[in-house]
């Protein structure tokens, strides 16, 4: 597959992973590919992901499930500074907040709830009392994305000129998130200055998004500043790069800024849809210092930021986008 300049930036790309399981040749090709992607949108779809589905379906139909729950049961776990996971209500996140070049103050609250976990190895899990099947649902689905995250990280690392296992040991106590995102049904359109979710570019490495056919997600082309549909195909994912790859890349990659809108069409005369997406945020080990990879530094183009821990990155943007206040506690 190529990518012609006219419209790579109008498009969201599609790469089939099948073959670059096993055949070193294809995976180099595959590489290439996803370096001209990440030059230029930053978003790509990928099929033959080798994620049984089975496992996507039964992590959307038990999250259906807690959302769909009283909020005294949801509230039973809520994040902070010390466990940036948990419960996320209605209007408690404004992910704008959070990205730099948004001119957020007018904004509403995003309309959206939402459930994380976090890798065992960090710390124990937060679970609510019900769903009975959440735990083992979302553990198989957080162990399944984190197995195709280790291929995909290959694959950056082809990208970049490095070694195939360049990152390998930048993830081995990985803080990987798990996500689950509810957007409510409504009665009426939205006003003009709130969103499902807000104009924001990720924070980690890379995101592996599950989404439904319901739509509304877009990506903001750079060359025009005009906003993309990303379209839903079955059994894919959309995978975007975050703000420590951007950066990590010394921006020879890119973080795009994406946005969720409200439904365009109603389900009956009353009703606008509701929305399920699940998103894997690939974060790195949250003592490793980002620094210029090498491939992408030369004499002409200098490292353009400091070094910097990763986790440091991550928690600045979470904390504004949550307008959480920071505990004394490390």
């Amino acid at each position: 597959m190529s990518f012609h300049a006219t419209s790579r930036q109008n498009q969201i790309p599609i790469i089939d992973l099948t073959e670059s399981f096993t055949d070193a040749t294809v995976r180099h090709e595959t590489a290439k590919q996803i370096d001209e992607i990440c030059q230029t949108i930053g978003f790509f779809i990928i099929t033959g992901h080798s994620i049984d589905r089975n496992i996507q379906d039964d992590m959307i139909q038990v999250s259906r499930e807690f959302f769909h729950l009283p909020l005294p049961v949801k509230q039973e776990i809520i994040g902070s500074k010390d466990y940036p996971y948990g419960y996320n209500g209605l209007n408690d996140e404004n992910l704008s907040l959070g990205y730099e070049k948004s001119s957020s103050a007018a904004l509403l609250n995003d309309v959206k709830e939402s459930f994380s976990i976090g890798p065992e190895h960090e710390q124990p899990i937060r679970w609510p009392t019900k769903p009975a099947t959440m735990t083992s649902v979302w553990l198989k689905y957080y162990a399944e994305c984190h197995r195709l995250s280790q291929h995909l990280y290959h694959l950056f690392a082809l990208a970049l000129h490095l070694d195939e296992h360049w990152f390998d040991d930048k993830i081995t106590s990985h803080r990987s998130a798990l996500r689950s995102l509810y957007y409510p049904s409504f009665s009426s359109p939205l006003p003009p200055n709130q969103y499902r979710s807000s104009a924001h570019t990720d924070y980690g490495a890379f995101t592996i998004l599950k989404q439904d056919s319901i739509g509304g997600l877009q990506v903001q082309n750079r060359l025009d500043q005009q906003w993309i549909d990303v379209p839903y195909i079955e059994n894919s994912f959309v995978i975007n790069l975050g703000d420590l790859m951007s950066r990590w890349t010394n921006d020879h990659w890119v973080s795009t800024p994406h946005r969720v809108i409200g439904p365009q069409k109603q389900i009956d005369a009353n009703l606008y849809p509701s929305r399920q997406s699940i998103a894997f945020f690939c974060q790195i080990n949250p003592d490793e210092i980002v620094t210029c990879i090498p491939t992408c530094t030369t004499a002409e183009r200098p490292s353009k930021y400091p070094p910097i821990r990763s986790w440091d990155l991550i928690l600045e943007k979470y904390l504004a986008s949550t307008q959480k206040k920071e505990s004394t506690s490390v």
